[in-house]
């Protein structure tokens, strides 16, 4: 198994031409950071950049002198009230996809066409162009952080169909709301019954599939104290939850179990039957595993791969005194003393594109084919075949190394599709420095370069001509563990 040095890092990602989209790198061969891709060093970072990092998808140019004079306060503060953010810009990109405003009904009748894939190919791009250029940037990490909880998988049955629905429905709405709303739409939201394959749940043969995910993924966690019988009796609850042929929700009565069920402990009989299922969401909400089990989660995508128990415990504690507030939950998080010393965060692929895209100020006329190196990358919005949603922790997304430093190459030399990046300012703002590397590295990843990646690419530079120097030092920062972590 080979280490790398950070000389031998750089230099083995940037050797040949980086003109090139075709893969530059053919030695990783194991799915583990090799010794160059460590995290970097946090020691005097500064603290806007490191709440950009985690609060927004990537600081653009200007932005952290925009938020030093703002105030971290005042545009975290500003960034929770999203809803008073104008963002014309973001909105005028979003028009021609008609399909995202559309109702159920006529999402389905998409299904008859050739080309299956357009809903969901439009519903991945506007949410890749919202993280690119909305100005509601914590609000869109909420989204994301919200699909990922609800997980839905973009190609089952109808759900490509749905899903830009619940998209709209369920998450947008409630991403910085209360939780106990999303967790009520969702259980309503015809593209989870779907996928969890509830319209197939009926007294008959009671499905187990929603009743399952409910409890172990959305609400209690797996250790969250619930029995194989607890699954069996909430699935008896939810039957006769379903979707008519508009795409909507209904009730089926005749499919329900009318029986008494008794689930954690409480027993749940009602003469209407759809209110079955109601009561387990209370039953859920009030459950103490129930904000334990979001806490954990929300500390982990924000804060640390390892959350921080004391954090975790306080943000819940948030969650429980505010019955669900997601809003007041992750102020809990930026605000918490230990946020200013969690510990570097490896850029999911998802993120990594769309900070590089931010960072360079690029252009992005929304080519669905970039969604494909997306997909390469295992990280395409909607696309994770199982209901736990994708991952949140370095170690899964080590594989992807070679994928994620061709995509930052062929960013800056103008091979990725839909996106134009002009990095000739970057360069002339560099050599008008005096120190190309220490510019770069400030431009691109917000903090002063350590001595160690300097030497590196000081290195690496001086055997390339004059002409090729400024691209290749450009690549070397943004390939570098300085921006690829956060």
């Amino acid at each position: 198994m080979t280490q790398f040095s950070r000389r031998t890092f750089i230099t083995g990602l940037l050797a040949g031409s980086v003109v090139a989209c075709s893969p530059v790198i053919t030695r990783v061969e194991r799915p583990t950071m090799p010794e160059g891709f460590a995290p970097p060093n946090t020691q005097g970072r500064n603290p806007v950049v490191h709440l950009l990092n985690r609060a927004s998808y990537g600081m653009r140019p200007g932005m952290v002198q925009q938020v030093e004079n703002m105030g971290t306060a005042d545009w975290l503060q500003q960034q929770l009230d999203y809803d008073t953010i104008p963002d014309r810009g973001v909105n005028l990109r979003l028009r021609r996809y008609d399909t995202l405003t559309m109702n159920s009904a006529d999402l389905l009748s998409f299904s008859r066409l050739p080309d299956r894939h357009m809903l969901a190919d439009e519903l991945a791009t506007a949410t890749l162009i919202r993280a690119v250029f909305s100005e509601r940037q914590l609000y869109e990490l909420l989204v994301g952080f919200w699909s990922d909880h609800f997980s839905i998988y973009h190609y089952k049955n109808e759900v490509p169909n749905l899903k830009t629905v619940d998209d709209r429905e369920v998450i947008r709405p409630h991403a910085l709301g209360n939780f106990a709303d999303m967790l009520r739409a969702s259980a309503h939201s015809p593209a989870m019954l779907v996928y969890l394959d509830n319209v197939q749940n009926e007294k008959s043969h009671p499905n187990e599939n929603y009743a399952r995910e409910i409890m172990e993924l959305h609400t209690l966690g797996v250790d969250g104290g619930y029995t194989e019988d607890d699954i069996k009796e909430v699935a008896r609850c939810f039957t006769g939850w379903s979707v008519n042929e508009n795409g909507e929700f209904v009730f089926i009565s005749d499919w329900h179990d009318y029986d008494e069920k008794r689930v954690l402990g409480e027993t749940i009989r009602s003469e209407d039957g759809k209110s079955d299922g109601d009561r387990v969401l209370e039953i859920l909400l009030a459950h103490p595993s129930t904000p334990q089990f979001i806490a954990t989660k929300l500390v982990r995508r924000f804060v640390a791969d390892d959350p921080p128990a004391a954090m975790v415990d306080s943000v819940a504690s948030t969650l429980r005194g505010t019955q669900g507030n997601i809003k007041a939950a992750v102020r809990a998080i930026f605000e918490h003393p230990d946020f200013a010393t969690a510990p570097p965060k490896l850029k999911r692929p998802f993120e990594l594109l769309v900070s590089l895209l931010r960072v360079t100020n690029a252009n992005y006329n929304g080519n669905k084919d970039l969604l494909q190196r997306l997909e390469a990358m295992g990280h395409r919005p909607f696309d994770y075949p199982t209901p736990d949603g994708y991952p949140d922790t370095a170690q899964s997304w080590t594989g992807s190394l070679l994928n994620r430093w061709n995509l930052v190459i062929d960013a800056i030399s103008g091979s990725l599709p839909g996106v134009t990046i002009d990095m000739q300012p970057f360069y002339d703002l560099a050599q008008a420095d005096g120190d190309a590397v220490a510019y770069m590295a400030a431009a691109f990843t917000g903090h002063a370069i350590t001595t160690q990646d300097r030497q590196a690419i000081d290195i690496f530079i001086e055997e390339q001509n004059a002409g090729e120097q400024l691209l290749r030092t450009a690549g070397a920062v943004l390939v570098s563990p300085a921006f690829q972590w956060r």
